[in-house]
């Protein structure tokens, strides 16, 4: 199967699929980041944040017991749209699926920011 990233709204958006395959950012994340900052922009692997409701989804309640973590981090879709369209515009290397997903985390995100709604990625592995 293989890890994935996927963008996880603060709040659902009727009609929104946020169903996206996330492979090839994950396999590519060093080099988007490092695109991202050549270009002064906040790199994508810094949207990520997995709080406790992240970690209890991952782990389960049980797990947990009485571990204490911070809530999860939610940022601005304007700020990710940014990043997305500025990897969007670079020549970027010919993998299977990396154009798609960015593609993808625009679309997610251009609704989100149409209805002011934060977001941050997480991993699915």
């Amino acid at each position: 199967m293989g890890a994935a990233y996927f963008i996880v709204l603060e709040k659902n958006i009727d009609g929104l699929d946020t169903g996206m395959d996330g492979k090839s950012l994950t396999s590519s994340i060093k080099q988007l980041d490092k695109l991202a900052k050549k270009h002064g922009v906040k790199p994508l692997s810094e949207f990520f944040s997995l709080g406790i409701d992240g970690l209890s989804d991952l782990l389960g309640e049980d797990e947990l017991g009485d571990l204490k973590l911070p809530d999860t981090d939610h940022f601005s879709p304007t700020d990710g749209l940014k990043t997305i369209r500025t990897l969007l515009e670079q020549p970027l290397p010919e993998k299977s699926g990396l154009i798609e997903d960015l593609k993808d985390c625009e679309r997610i995100l251009t609704k989100a920011e149409e209805q002011g709604v934060r977001w941050h990625l997480e991993m699915d592995v």
